[in-house]
């Protein structure tokens, strides 16, 4: 009888366990989707997914032009010296590894002497207006006889550029200028008096003469 009573006693303990860990159960769910609901409040729904109002996204405008800046600082080059239609080669620079044809018409001719070309000749029928190829620094304006107004600037990687023969020179020593300002105008000169109106330019790279008709479309990167 003694075993029978206890038996009596156990069953229903256990019973009432397992009744007290089924709520405890439903307790906990409970608060966990109080919880969920609650902190839901403090977030906001994408297409994509849950994303925290306190981060800041990225601006895919942003980054695309942050893009285009550095792609257009690596891709820098040296432009024309000039802003005008109809203006051409009337004597190229002197290559001395380059064909006979060629250097045949990069000779300067000046008081029966035969000179080799140090840069380009550009002419034109009208005038027309010279403007800086870079960024860059004024050097040195001078004037000479023979080859007429000079202005020299100079620009980032050792680059020197020469304006040669040029008129309404309006810069001075010191001056900054930026890339595509005008800095004067064609003119003429003794040594170049056979064209209507011209410029001679000269590009220097650490010191050595370069042929200009060469840099145009040549990444500075590369230099």
């Amino acid at each position: 009888m003694k075993n029978l009573n206890v038996k009596k006693m156990v069953i229903p303990g256990v019973y009432l366990a397992a009744v007290l860990a089924v709520i405890a159960c439903i307790l906990l769910t409970i608060s966990s989707i109080n919880k969920y609901f609650t902190e839901q409040k403090d977030f906001n729904y994408a297409v994509n997914g849950l994303i925290d109002n306190n981060i800041i996204p990225v601006q895919g405008d942003e980054n695309k032009d942050n893009q285009t800046s550095t792609n257009s600082t690596d891709k820098e080059t040296i432009i024309r010296p000039y802003k005008a239609e109809g203006v051409s080669v009337g004597r190229y620079f002197y290559d001395f590894e380059g064909e006979a044809t060629n250097q045949e018409n990069a000779i300067v001719y000046y008081e029966n002497t035969y000179m080799q070309n140090s840069g380009v000749d550009y002419k034109s029928e009208t005038v027309f207006d010279v403007i800086s190829v870079l960024n860059g620094k004024v050097l040195s304006v001078e004037s000479d006889e023979i080859l007429g107004n000079i202005v020299k600037i100079e620009h980032d990687k050792e680059i020197v550029s020469v304006y040669q023969g040029i008129d309404k020179v309006t810069l001075k020593v010191g001056d900054n200028v930026t890339q595509g300002q005008v800095i004067g105008t064609s003119g003429t000169s003794s040594i170049n008096s056979n064209y209507t109106t011209s410029l001679h330019f000269e590009v220097y790279y650490k010191g050595t003469l370069m042929d200009p008709e060469n840099l145009y479309t040549r990444n500075l990167k590369d230099l």
